[in-house]
């Protein structure tokens, strides 16, 4: 291989355009070194025309698993540096992309020559994110589910669990609870799962005390109907007990 088609594969691989403020004070709006390296393999495949970043791509790049790049993004957006944005292709097909335009304000924002200030303000904005961080994060529902079926996710799975963050907007806590009823029913199906996190939906529950008061309650009842004559009858899982009619069992 020649020196010269070394250079032209070089040169045809193409370039990306940096802001030097983003180079020098990345660290002042919370961004960590292998954040940025996500954002500027992100960049470069927006840059290039791909709607939607492929994360196995970038880990693959990175040295990393899918799920450290996952990570790494939701942790940009729990600190308000990107945006998830769903919407439909030409094609109508659902995609999401994303929108960094909250990291260009952030950096339009610091102070000239005070990066102290800066740092401040990033202190300040950590304390509110906690709050976010006390619910499971994507990468902690993705590693969760790969411990259980003990295997990696594979591209659909990441492509179904993603879809319960972006579009059906499921409580990551519930999400996280009903990965618990799956193992304990032994029904290790992402779609059984999804089945559980829509009745829940539909139950209007918002917090793992809603799942946990009904799952005292389904124990209450089934003792009761043990310690009498009757044949217990059977209830599904997606059924609040508080809305059934015991003259009707």
């Amino acid at each position: 291989m020649s020196d010269q088609y070394q250079i032209n594969h070089y040169l045809d691989a193409g370039n990306i355009d940096i802001s030097l403020i983003l180079l020098q004070r990345y660290h002042e709006i919370g961004l960590t070194d292998q954040e940025l390296i996500i954002y500027l393999q992100i960049k470069a495949m927006l840059d290039r025309g791909f709607v939607e970043p492929s994360t196995e791509k970038i880990a693959k790049y990175m040295g990393l698993q899918p799920t450290q790049v996952f990570s790494g993004i939701e942790n940009m957006r729990a600190k308000n540096l990107v945006v998830f944005e769903t919407k439909r292709d030409e094609n109508q097909r659902l995609i999401t992309t994303l929108n960094f335009h909250q990291l260009y304000q952030k950096l339009l924002e610091l102070p000239d020559g005070k990066a102290t200030r800066a740092v401040d303000r990033q202190k300040n904005k950590l304390v509110q994110i906690q709050s976010i961080q006390d619910e499971p994060s994507r990468a902690e529902i993705f590693n969760m589910l790969e411990q259980e079926f003990g295997r990696s996710l594979s591209p659909i799975d990441l492509e179904i669990v993603s879809n319960w963050f972006d579009v059906d907007h499921f409580l990551p806590v519930l999400m996280q609870e009903a990965i618990k009823e799956a193992v304990a029913n032994q029904a290790l199906n992402l779609r059984y799962i999804e089945s559980i996190l829509v009745n829940w939906t539909k139950l209007n529950y918002h917090s793992k005390q809603d799942v946990l008061k009904n799952s005292k309650r389904r124990r209450n009842f089934k003792n009761k109907q043990n310690g009498s004559n009757k044949d217990t009858p059977k209830i599904p899982l997606n059924v609040d007990l508080l809305s059934l009619d015991p003259q009707k069992l």
